[in-house]
């Protein structure tokens, strides 16, 4: 009898020990049948500027925390407009012609944009900080609702930098621009030096040089990091140095891909965008003051207004701001509050 039932709690034994065994297989299983998706990000700067970096560092913080997701993401990027430029990425990203893309506010067309063209304000936000402090706050949560109805999902906002004014001429106050054929950048900006007699035209930052290189313009709109990277200080004399805008872009998803991916793979992709997002914020205050130095270094002579100036370029800039209200509506206006709200800490 004791054999017997020494034999039977053996048995018992390898009977369990087969039972995990299976379980552990069962996992490993579960493991090799994860899916994988290929993904398509785009944007239309270099992988070197501080928004390139944010979609770079998306990309590769994408794939890492997706390893244990239901699905796993394969990211792709195309940088630098290789597969649609700026103007181009809007439309691509509502209609899923790619997955994860940049957005330029001054691109979007439609009465649901009209309130997200706050950022093409000149003059708009006082110190990095402030900027990042809104769009960390309310100020992106309302952004993000106006998003999803233009068929998108806010999921970061990779930093631009600043936006100055260049050309051939000494620009120091705003009389300066009159007369002036100028590469605008944002519809604020651009109605701002219509406004004081200068003729702005639209194009993509890739066709500056040329345009400027063969006098179809004076001058442009466009920040200091452009300038270098795309060697705009071959054919540009001078430039400002007043901040005429602090910008970041949006980072977005296309909505209906958004929505079908499993929540754990959508919490993965947020933990990834504020990755991202921070790298991307710290290249462009760095990078900013660098850039500055390498364009003086190049021959290219800044100006920086004087307080009496620059109280011309802000009385310039007031009836940007009317006619931004008087088109949003109380949507602008609670923007611009949460603007001045961040401002003021």
């Amino acid at each position: 009898m004791k054999r017997l039932i020494f034999i039977s709690l053996i048995l018992l034994t390898i009977l369990a020990g087969c039972g995990k065994d299976n379980d552990s297989v069962a996992k490993a299983g579960d493991t090799k049948n994860q899916k994988t998706q290929p993904i398509k990000i785009a944007y239309n700067l270099p992988k070197e500027h501080a928004a390139g970096v944010y979609f770079e560092v998306l990309a590769e913080e994408i794939e890492k925390k997706t390893k244990d997701t239901s699905i796993q993401l394969i990211p792709s990027t195309f940088p630098n407009g290789q597969l649609y430029n700026d103007t181009q990425l809007p439309d691509a990203l509502a209609t899923g012609g790619v997955q994860i893309g940049q957005i330029t506010t001054g691109f979007l067309a439609g009465g649901e944009a009209k309130p997200l063209q706050v950022t093409d304000l000149p003059l708009l936000f006082n110190s990095w900080e402030a900027m990042w402090a809104a769009e960390d706050g309310e100020f992106g949560d309302i952004f993000d609702a106006q998003f999803e109805k233009l068929g998108m999902k806010l999921i970061g906002w990779p930093s631009y930098g600043t936006v100055e004014l260049y050309g051939n001429k000494p620009i120091k106050v705003p009389n300066d621009v009159s007369g002036l054929i100028m590469r605008g950048f944002g519809q604020g900006a651009s109605l701002m030096l219509e406004e004081l007699g200068a003729s702005p035209v639209s194009m993509s930052s890739q066709e500056i040089y040329q345009a400027l290189e063969h006098g179809a313009i004076d001058g442009y709109t466009t920040g200091p990091s452009s300038v270098i990277e795309r060697s705009l200080y071959e054919v540009t004399k001078y430039g400002t140095d007043m901040t005429l805008l602090s910008l970041s872009f949006q980072g977005a998803t296309n909505l209906n891909w958004w929505e079908s991916l499993p929540e754990d793979v959508q919490k993965a992709i947020g933990e990834a965008s504020k990755i991202a997002q921070e790298q991307s914020r710290k290249e462009a205050k760095e990078k900013d003051l660098i850039y500055k130095e390498q364009l003086t270094e190049h021959g290219l002579e800044l100006y920086t207004p004087s307080d009496t100036e620059m109280e011309l370029w802000k009385e310039a800039a007031t009836s940007r701001f009317d006619a931004y209200i008087e088109s949003s509506g109380e949507l602008g206006k609670r923007l611009l509050d949460l603007v001045e709200k961040a401002n003021e800490q």
